[in-house]
């Protein structure tokens, strides 16, 4: 035994090195892709000067079920945690027991009160690791809340930005179809004078009944987001949340460099928690091939009278020795299985890290791309509407071009809807990036404030 105790701490010692995060970080480049000059607020959905949207992603964080559910799981592992820790201390118990007996037509009653105490020496650090692994798991579940506040507040602020827009979208269906019975009439007009044919007025007649269809979908649409909104808010039913208005695009936040960006998002640090936990498992599980050395002590006093009860002391001390002979291979393999789940986690880390740049690359190449598809489609819809009105004021005059105008209209309309498409896909992917380069958040406990 004296042999292996020095031989053994060696062993593990070797065997349970804390990974440095450097040598399993990927790699990557400097810079991303480009780069904003703004520094991000201290709650990123405040560089939208929307006060109602501020107000509503608290509340969020306060009554959202699925918060609530990671809440939960949270103090369930701090629970765990708690419980893990009792391992290091001893056990201590009190007893008390009352027996009565009868011989011979004599009763005979016996009391015995009694104190034991139980403690596992952990020679081989077992007992640390199981706790040191607890407390990691419980970090990570820390970092999952940040995580789950992150992705509820960008999803509160995208269906506040998409509520603004199935409004602005319905309000434009409602204005063309005003526009469109005032070129029906125009066109009535010259029908009764034999400029226009029948067709003409049918053609028009039908471009406006198209809006009643597509005013009907806009509704709904714009029903189905405030449903949206209220449920994740905890089922503040409301059937008239405005949505976002009169907002301008943010400037581009700073990203910093790339590698120290990625590693301080909450999903990447849960993966290196993750990976330094199943590091004190494989040391656990290699701690649990040696003997357990258990100590106990025990106090119990008896007497068939309770006023001597405690006259009388017995006491005990023992040391037991308990360790593997044949197990079939059961503890070799759990350290195998052990050491397999720590490079999995390793392996994880690495993708983890990899998947948070690709998010942030993305967000800023596709930022570039909408920004310039929505200056195109504001000229588009400059000309178009150049276009229809130079057709009406010829309409007026007497001019019989009405294919040309009916094309116009048609494509102005779909200019409109295609701009306001493009600027919602701008501000989701601002949103994105964002929710991906994961900026500064209150704490759990700040969040209900």
């Amino acid at each position: 035994m004296k042999r292996l105790l020095p031989f053994g701490a060696l062993l593990l010692a070797a065997c349970t090195v804390t990974p440095e995060r450097a040598v399993h970080e990927p790699q990557l480049p400097l810079q991303f892709v480009s780069s904003g000059q703004a520094p991000s607020p201290q709650l990123w959905w405040q560089a939208w000067s929307q006060v109602e949207l501020d107000e509503l992603i608290r509340q969020a964080f306060a009554d959202n079920p699925g918060l609530a559910q990671t809440r939960a799981r949270l103090s369930a592992a701090q629970a765990s945690l708690a419980g893990g820790q009792a391992a290091l201390f001893p056990q201590l118990n009190a007893s008390a027991e009352t027996t009565d007996g009868f011989a011979d037509n004599s009763d005979q009653s016996v009391t015995r009160v009694g104190l034991a105490a139980a403690y596992e020496l952990d020679l081989w650090g077992r007992v640390r690791s199981q706790r040191q692994a607890l407390a990691l798991e419980t970090q990570a579940t820390a970092q999952d809340l940040r995580a789950a506040e992150i992705s509820l507040s960008a999803s509160v602020a995208s269906l506040w930005f998409q509520i603004g827009a199935a409004r602005e979208r319905l309000q434009l269906i409602r204005t063309d179809r005003q526009n469109y019975e005032t070129t029906l009439g125009l066109i009535e007009t010259r029908y009764r004078q034999g400029q226009l044919n029948a067709g003409n007025v049918l053609q028009q007649r039908q471009l406006l009944e198209s809006t009643r269809a597509s005013e009907a979908l806009a509704t709904s649409e714009l029903a189905t987001l405030r449903h949206a909104l209220s449920e994740m808010l905890g089922g503040d039913w409301r059937d008239d949340w405005p949505g976002a208005q009169d907002w301008q695009l943010p400037a581009l936040p700073q990203t910093g460099l790339a590698a120290k960006t990625v590693m301080r998002r909450p999903d990447v640090e849960q993966a290196w928690l993750r990976v330094l936990a199943a590091d004190r498992e494989l040391g656990a599980a290699i701690a649990a091939r040696f003997p357990q050395l258990n100590l106990s002590a025990s106090l119990t006093s008896s007497d068939a009278g309770v006023l001597e009860l405690f006259d009388q002391w017995i006491g005990s001390l023992a040391a037991s020795l308990l360790g593997p002979v044949f197990d079939a291979g059961a503890r070799r393999a759990e350290v195998d299985r052990q050491r397999a789940v720590l490079d999995q986690r390793v392996a994880e880390f690495r993708a983890q890290a990899l998947l948070a740049f690709r998010e942030i690359q993305d967000a800023l190449v596709n930022d570039q791309a909408l920004q310039q598809r929505v200056a195109s489609l504001l000229e588009q819809q400059r000309l178009a509407d150049a276009a229809v009105q130079s057709l009406l004021v010829q309409l007026r005059h007497g001019a019989s071009d009405f294919p040309s105008l009916l094309d116009a209209q048609i494509s102005f309309s779909s200019v409109k809807r295609d701009l306001l498409s493009a600027r919602q896909q701008l501000i989701d992917n601002r949103i994105t990036l964002y929710r991906a380069l994961a900026g500064p958040l209150p704490q759990s406990s700040d969040s209900n404030a």
